[in-house]
């Protein structure tokens, strides 16, 4: 027996009731396993129709950020938005919840940066002080940067990708189903050549500012079922952790 159908589970599934084939979705924790469930039970797809399934798929796929505000003095948050105390110094704010499964995409919009602001990803057992900025030394193997003027950088040679602006959409894109894991960097939805492979299996995102009264806003933080990172003219892999050339 090597089918679903052999095991009779499209049977024995097509016969609980559509609370119970919900309740079930409702435990999981990927979109990918809501579509293999769907596949199998490819039968029972009036669920889509169901209010309650659409509230699940939406739960499933939106991630709330835990913004990781050290100090009061760092600044304050107004929904999504983290607002800048008004004072100029280094300002660090990761966010949870860890990431360590699945394909993640979380997008942010800077305000009144100037050319003061920077976006990554950092081990997920590594902390910001209140005060610290993401280049100092002991961040240099825990952290990838992506400066405004286009320098992604983390051992080694500095790599230039696009440069970025206050108002622009700057995106993230963790995929921890592939072999090895990676994370593409996007701006206005459009895909950056130069990415980073053999990423820690448990990582986390965060965002820099400078200026006094600057701000971020995290436009999205979501799950996908696939990825959106194809591969542009000129992509390279960089190797987490190791010297680049």
């Amino acid at each position: 027996m090597n089918s679903a159908r052999d095991y009779n589970i499209i049977g024995s599934l097509l016969g609980l009731g559509e609370f119970i084939l919900l309740e079930i979705i409702s435990e999981m924790i990927l979109p990918q396993d809501v579509q293999q469930f769907l596949v199998v039970c490819r039968k029972i797809n009036k669920l889509l129709e169901h209010l309650r399934f659409k509230k699940i798929i939406q739960s499933l796929i939106q991630i709330t950020p835990v913004f990781i505000i050290k100090e009061s003095s760092q600044g304050k948050l107004e929904g999504m938005k983290f607002i800048h105390s008004n004072i100029y110094n280094y300002c660090t704010i990761a966010f949870d919840p860890v990431i360590n499964e699945g394909i993640v995409r979380f997008e942010a919009i800077f305000e009144n940066t100037g050319a003061w602001k920077t976006i990554g990803v950092a081990y997920a057992f590594y902390s910001f002080e209140s005060e610290s900025p993401p280049w100092n030394v002991g961040n240099t193997k825990t952290t990838v940067k992506y400066y405004s003027d286009g320098r992604i950088d983390q051992i080694g040679k500095t790599i230039l990708n696009k440069e970025y602006t206050d108002g622009q959409i700057i995106g993230i894109e963790v995929d921890m189903t592939t072999v090895p894991r990676r994370f593409t960097f996007f701006v206005d939805d459009v895909e950056q050549p130069n990415y980073v492979s053999g990423i820690p299996s448990k990582i986390r995102f965060w965002a820099f500012l400078w200026n006094s009264s600057s701000s971020f806003t995290v436009v999205k933080f979501e799950r996908l079922i696939k990825s959106t990172a194809k591969g542009v003219v000129g992509s390279q892999a960089l190797e987490w952790g190791k010297e680049w050339k």
